[in-house]
Order: structure tokens, then sequence, then C-alpha cells
């Protein structure tokens, strides 16, 4: 499946995030949402997911009023396997 980083620029509070959650157990089908990479002070979230392409997220975002600033593809490159991964 391809993976994809979204990149949000919000003032989201942690308790924001963790209220958040609950609704990525609602995600389409083909939709699946991996993890978040937060820097609370300054605003930005980067945040995994894989899905059948880039649309289909921002198609997602837009559904729920979720504010994003782009939508990535991008591969995973492992140190431990000197290599990447599919």
């Amino acid at each position: 499946m391809p993976r994809f980083i979204a990149v949000h620029t919000a003032p989201w509070t942690e308790e924001q995030l963790l209220e958040m959650q609950k609704y990525m157990s609602q995600l389409p089908p083909g939709i699946s949402y991996k993890l978040t990479y937060c820097d609370f002070d300054g605003g930005k979230f980067f945040c995994e997911w894989e899905a059948p392409n880039k649309e289909s997220i921002e198609q997602l975002f837009k559904s729920m009023n979720m504010p994003y600033d782009a939508v990535y593809p991008v591969r995973l490159f492992t140190a431990a396997k000197m290599g990447f991964e599919d």
C-alpha cells in the first residue's frame, strides 16, 4: 500500500490530538492512519498514512474539515536494513 506523510500546521494540544484519535477507527476502507510526529510548540504535525492515492487522504481531510498544508508520497528507508521498505 502506498505511504504518505501529511503535514499540518495547527494549534492542537495533546488533549485535542487524543480526542481526534477516536475517529481514526472510523476511516474509509483502504485508508490507514499509522502515526504522528508532534511539534506542539511550533504547531506542526507530521502524520503517516497508507492509502491508495494522495487524493483519497486529501478528500478525507476535507470531509473532516481538518487543516493540512500538504500530502507527500514517501518511501521508508531504514538504517537497520540499509534499504527501502515497500
